[in-house]
């Protein structure tokens, strides 16, 4: 065995290195120390294959699990299919159902409390209230004598609004009454003997500083009285328009089959070719003559002899 002195490829400073041969067995080469860099780069990209094909095979099993899953799902919906279209009545009715299934019941307990709050509730009227208030800032002004619960604004009818913007008038809208609810009977009461006919106040620069409210406490009235004589009176003007609908669509239908029975006539009387016109049937009427005694009058129309009671009345006279 012999050793030779070979400097190193993967050094900047020159080291010698003594590599032992075997001379008896195989020739000795310079490029045998390159060899091995070149084998080890061989043994990582091989290392690195074999880790990029094991992270691919986890990925392909996580992909197929994945899909395992989706297919019962997919199963099931190609399965149920899409619904079929439900008419107007019976979506109705399901959608009733749907919103009574949401809604969830008050035990007696919370049904007796919330009964209580309805008990302890005050409304008032406001007859008047100031032109372009808004019902923000109606809330804002009432609050202060108490909590607020609901506000209703009766606005103003759409053709005095049309008539006031088309003239040159604010365009704002207006309020013509309303009502409040307190949630207590004594803040009501108390609104209503303090602002009653009086100016709202606060500070000069305020737009409705000097404008009057007209406001009344209703005892024994609640929220739900108000809400029940809405509903009432909407349903007696829809009973009004259902009513004057059906009227409306008799005369429609009778005058039709009135045109499509004379229509059938006239193609029967031009089918037996009675062509000419049928002499209408003529009414005779007893008329008394008549007379007249003016002046002006025309001369067939004058008496040729006055009655026996007016001479003998002219000739007392003169």
């Amino acid at each position: 065995m012999t050793s030779y002195a070979i400097p190193s490829a993967h050094t900047t400073d020159t080291k010698i290195t003594f590599i032992p041969v075997f001379t008896s067995e195989r020739l000795v080469s310079l490029d045998d120390d390159f060899s091995s860099d070149d084998e080890e780069q061989s043994i990582f990209q091989t290392t690195k294959k074999k880790a990029d094909h094991r992270f691919e095979a986890q990925q392909d099993s996580e992909s197929d699990a994945l899909d395992a899953e989706d297919e019962p799902e997919s199963v099931s919906k190609t399965e149920s299919g899409p619904k079929p279209k439900l008419d107007e009545t019976s979506a109705m009715v399901e959608e009733q159902h749907s919103r009574a299934n949401k809604l969830k019941r008050l035990t007696p307990e919370q049904l007796a409390k919330e009964q209580k709050k309805i008990k302890r509730t005050g409304v008032c009227y406001l007859s008047s209230i100031p032109p372009y208030m808004k019902p923000v800032k109606l809330r804002s002004v009432l609050s202060k004598f108490g909590k607020l619960d609901r506000i209703f604004l009766k606005p103003e009818d759409p053709t005095s609004y049309h008539r006031r913007v088309k003239y040159g008038g604010n365009k704002k809208k207006r309020f013509t009454e309303g009502w409040v609810e307190f949630t207590k009977k004594t803040d009501a009461k108390l609104c209503a003997e303090t602002m009653n006919g009086n100016i709202l106040g606060g500070k000069k620069s305020s737009y409705y500083h000097d404008d009057i409210i007209n406001i009344k406490y209703l005892p024994g009235f609640k929220w739900f009285d108000l809400t029940q004589q809405i509903s009432k009176e909407n349903e007696i003007r829809q009973a009004k328009l259902a009513l004057e609908i059906s009227q409306q669509a008799k005369l429609d239908k009778s005058f039709v089959n009135n045109v499509e029975r004379s229509k059938h006539y006239e193609r029967k009387r031009k089918a037996q070719g009675d062509d000419v016109e049928e002499p209408k049937f003529k009414r005779d009427f007893s008329q008394h003559a008549i007379a007249s005694t003016r002046a002006d009058a025309k001369q067939k129309f004058k008496k040729e002899k006055n009655s026996d009671n007016l001479e003998s009345v002219l000739s007392k006279v003169f």
